[in-house]
């Protein structure tokens, strides 16, 4: 099943990969090697609209902008002469209280700064938009950051699967620590890691959550414009090439879906998505061959993302089989070793296998992390 890549407190239409990259591979030799296609051939849409292609204008939606009435709301709760962080605590307040904006969370949401005002609703992206364009327009500091969750996959369609990725707001004090602001603040944990996303990229997840959103809806003109927007933000994005290429597929355009999947894996070789589809590809192709081979890639990876190596020891715990759970607990604290929800299952994995001491150790160590964050 091809995996799509949205960011839903950011959802993205490919399968993102946070972890160490796969053991070293080669990429085995693409099938439509003989024909050259080229990167504007695949943004161009030609061979999807034919001549319609040439009229067809990438989207503009003014993703951070502010209207007069946004304006007038900001300066009647959050005065601009007020200290820094009363004016970041007084933002959040006026977004997320029921007495004024009353923002609710909805994963499946991205929308623009203006669209999460008038909706007062939104995911991760919708709501990170919002409260970044209200920061500076306060003459605050902030940048996006992008933040390893634990992956979660949705199964919308037959056809399409979703992984979830999270992205929230620093805002840079000048006289203080940095201050986080996230609307998932009960999913959020302070530890996870976080790396700075350019202005460009995050409004990049925009156009490629909604282009992943008309595809889902089968309106393919618009998923193409929307992804090609992205791509232009942002060209060096593996999801959003991998993206492309499921549109390509889904129209049945092998040979175009094959070259996106192939840009995606040079700028990211261990993109366990991409490997994926590439995967689903050959196999609709009729090459097995190639289809098993990138399956396995995608599998070693898999095996080494710490989180689905939990889970995976989860459900064997429920089941019963402790010495699998122990298995796949062991390789999970290999990669990371400061998840105090990985320690607290190991500890209760080695006193269902009897072994009290080691339980005492893994718990002690939960509590240790626990007392860090």
């Amino acid at each position: 099943m091809p995996v799509l890549h949205k960011a839903y407190l950011f959802i993205s239409l490919v399968l993102i990969v946070l972890v160490g990259g796969c053991s070293s591979f080669k990429t085995q030799e693409p099938v439509y090697s003989a024909k050259v296609i080229s990167r504007a051939d695949l943004l161009s849409g030609q061979i999807l609209f034919g001549e319609e292609a040439r009229h067809l204008s990438l989207p503009e939606d003014r993703v951070l902008d502010l209207n007069e009435r946004m304006i007038a709301y900001v300066d009647r709760y959050v005065p601009k002469n007020h200290a820094e962080v009363p004016q970041v605590r007084n933002l959040l307040r006026m977004m997320v209280s029921a007495g004024a904006m009353g923002m609710e969370y909805d994963m499946s949401k991205t929308y623009t700064a203006r669209e999460a005002f008038r909706k007062l609703e939104g995911n991760c992206l919708a709501f990170s938009y919002l409260f970044a364009a209200f920061a500076r327009n306060r003459g605050l500091k902030v940048s996006f950051q992008e933040v390893e969750i634990p992956p979660e996959w949705d199964q919308i369609s037959d056809e399409l699967l979703y992984l979830s990725r999270h992205v929230n707001v620093r805002v840079h004090m000048r006289q203080s620590r940095d201050y986080v602001v996230d609307i998932d603040r009960i999913n959020y944990k302070p530890h996870y890691r976080a790396w700075k996303l350019s202005t460009n990229y995050a409004v990049a997840l925009y156009y490629s959550n909604r282009g992943a959103d008309y595809l889902n809806d089968g309106d393919y003109k618009n998923a193409f414009r929307y992804l090609a927007k992205a791509l232009k933000l942002s060209p060096r994005d593996a999801a959003i090439w991998s993206n492309l290429g499921v549109l390509y597929r889904m129209q049945g355009i092998h040979n175009y879906a094959e070259k996106a999947y192939f840009i995606a894996l040079k700028y990211d070789r261990a993109h366990r998505s991409v490997l994926n589809n590439l995967s689903v590809l050959y196999d609709e192709m009729g090459e097995p061959e190639k289809a098993d081979y990138y399956a396995q890639l995608a599998r070693e990876h898999q095996m080494r993302n710490p989180y689905y190596r939990y889970y995976q020891a989860l459900e064997a715990f429920e089941q019963g089989d402790y010495a699998l759970s122990l298995n796949h607990l062991k390789a999970a604290v290999k990669y990371r070793d400061d998840v105090k929800k990985f320690h607290d299952l190991l500890g209760q994995t080695y006193a269902k296998l009897g072994d009290e001491y080691r339980a005492n150790q893994a718990w002690e160590k939960a509590r240790r992390i626990s007392y860090r964050n």
